[in-house]
Parts: C-alpha cells; sequence; structure tokens
C-alpha cells in the first residue's frame, strides 16, 4: 500500500474508501483489458484444447448439476460440461473472451450461460450451485484478492458442493509467490475442507489439483 494511503488510513475515513474502491477498480479494467489483447490473438499462451480428466471425471459424476466455471476463457470446459447435460455458467472478466465463448456455443443444442463479472465479487450471479471450478484462474491473484475469491465461492456453492481447482505451484503476476497445499487450504479454511490434493505438470507446469468441499 503507498504511504499516502497509510497515512490516511483508519476507521470509518471516507476519503480512503473511495481511494481504495477507486484504485481496486483500475487495478482490475487494466488486468481484464490485458487479457482482452490476449484473446483476441487466434491462440492464447495458456490454451489448451485438451479437457482435462479432473474436470470430465467431475462432470460425469454430477449429471443434471448446476456448475459455475470461474475464469472460463472462451468456454471450454463449459461446452464439455453443457454437452455432458449441466446447467454451466461460465464467468470471465474478459469481454473480449466472453464474447467469443458466446460465438463458439451458438450452435450448440445445450448452451452455457456466460457472463462478464470479477470472480472477486460475483454480485447477483444467480445460484446457488452444485458444483463450481477453476482452471487456472485463482493463481494469477494476490493474497487479499484470494480471500475475496473464497468468500465469494462459499457464497454461490450449495452446502456440501465441491469447488474443483487447478493451481499452478509457481504463480504469475501479480501473485508472484509459490502456491502450496498448506497455504491453499488457509485460504479457504472456515469455509471450505480441503479433501485432496493431487501433483499436476499440466501445461509442462508443477501445479496441483485442488478438490474443496463445502459442508
Amino acid at each position: 500500500m503507498h504511504r499516502d494511503v497509510q497515512d490516511r488510513s483508519g476507521p470509518g475515513n471516507p476519503e480512503l474508501t473511495v481511494e481504495l474502491k477507486w484504485r481496486w477498480r483500475n487495478r482490475m479494467r487494466s488486468r481484464s483489458e490485458e487479457f482482452d489483447q490476449a484473446y483476441r490473438l487466434p491462440i492464447t499462451f495458456w490454451g489448451d484444447a485438451r479437457i482435462p480428466r479432473e474436470v470430465t471425471e467431475l462432470a460425469r459424476g454430477h449429471r443434471g448439476a448446476s456448475v459455475i466455471e470461474l475464469g472460463c476463457g472462451i468456454g471450454r470446459c463449459c461446452r464439455f460440461m453443457a454437452r455432458l447435460g449441466l446447467k454451466v455458467t461460465g464467468i470471465d472478466f474478459s469481454r473480449v473472451a466472453i464474447e467469443r465463448a458466446t460465438r463458439r456455443s451458438t450452435g450448440d443444442p445445450v448452451r452455457p450461460s456466460y457472463r462478464v463479472g470479477d470472480v472477486t465479487g460475483l454480485g447477483n450471479i444467480g445460484g446457488p450451485f452444485d458444483l463450481s471450478l477453476d482452471v487456472g484462474c485463482f493463481h494469477c491473484l494476490d493474497e487479499a484478492e484470494r480471500e475475496k475469491y473464497a468468500a465469494e465461492v462459499f457464497r454461490v456453492l450449495k452446502p456440501g458442493g465441491t469447488h474443483l481447482l487447478w493451481v499452478m505451484d509457481t504463480t504469475p503476476p501479480p501473485a508472484s509467490a509459490p502456491l502450496t497445499p498448506d497455504m491453499v487450504r488457509t485460504v479457504f479454511e472456515g469455509r471450505f475442507i480441503l479433501e485432496k490434493a493431487s501433483e499436476s505438470r499440466r501445461r509442462i507446469v508443477r501445479s496441483h489439483w485442488y478438490w474443496l468441499r463445502r459442508p
């Protein structure tokens, strides 16, 4: 935090609250615009046409369930789950990604519902959902954003629901810090039970799959 903000910090300071909200919105806008630029390219460097086995197993074991994908990108997993009979909602803060996902689903017999949104503040997104998943969004968040993310997933997921999470062990900016199973457990502690953590080399990078259950 910048010193000028620290100097004015204190409970009930409306000027500070407004400034922090302004900085937050501008930071999120800047990052979404970067992703918009990437999604305008034919292929993103993080793109993978394969549906992970973990997502396949989750979907096949919950046909007919409602599911929300956080950071859905152009909708590969969303479309796959919809074809298996799940009621799918996909969220991404890149408007370009959501536009591409919507176009790609136009001819599908069962189409997911796509929304532009922020995973740290889902707002009136609907639900509650039976399942949620995230294949590559969580590790892009910083520490404060992860806490908001965990609270939002808890809010929109039904009791007993599963949150499937794929996370790189070495995170990209702005997080830029290792994410271990213990750290993930700590972020979700008090809201979710970490039932399983499995090492992965998806996209050739050291990573983990996490199965979290909302009590």
